[in-house]
């Protein structure tokens, strides 16, 4: 369980640094200077010893079918082709939902979209706006607020307690 939040932790605070540099204002020029420093990253990660990997498989398999069990309950539906680790986190999220109200999506969601990553059914109705923000159906897409987010994080929190008492 450590690992899995410890993975998870990364991937979160890698969506939040990235939702709040495109929140601030970068543009999609910036955005393209730091795309290097990315691939850099990326080529990193390839040094990772076999130990990590087989850890990461595990980790993955294992947020895998704890989201296909969200999505089959109607707990969670995402937005972009892909395991949402943030929504699988806490309990799932309905990001379909989440853009068709205009309301925020969650970190990772964000990312993924803004990475090119949405879903076909989503896709189809993006779009950018004269400053250069990718909306959906119009309306700009946003990261949840940051009371919804507190909340997302005490859930997950509740989650990983009560997860403790089954074996």
């Amino acid at each position: 369980m450590g690992r899995l939040k410890t993975v998870v932790s990364g991937l979160i605070l890698f969506a939040a640094g990235y939702a709040t540099a495109t929140l601030n204002g970068f543009a999609p020029s910036h955005i393209e200077a730091t795309q290097d420093a990315a691939a850099q990253d990326a080529a990193a990660q390839g040094q990772l010893s076999e130990d990590a990997l087989k850890a990461y498989k595990k980790v993955s398999k294992a947020i895998r079918e704890l989201n296909n069990l969200y999505v089959a309950s109607g707990e969670s539906t995402s937005a972009f082709d892909g395991v949402n680790y943030f929504a699988a986190s806490v309990g799932g999220i309905n990001a379909e939902r989440d853009l068709e109200e205009g309301r925020g999506v969650d970190p990772e969601t964000f990312a993924a979209i803004y990475a090119g990553k949405a879903s076909p059914k989503i896709k189809e109705n993006l779009d950018r706006d004269e400053l250069g923000r990718l909306r959906y159906k119009k309306i700009v897409i946003r990261l949840y607020s940051q009371e919804r987010l507190q909340m997302m994080f005490k859930q997950r929190d509740q989650l990983e307690i009560r997860s403790e008492s089954v074996e």
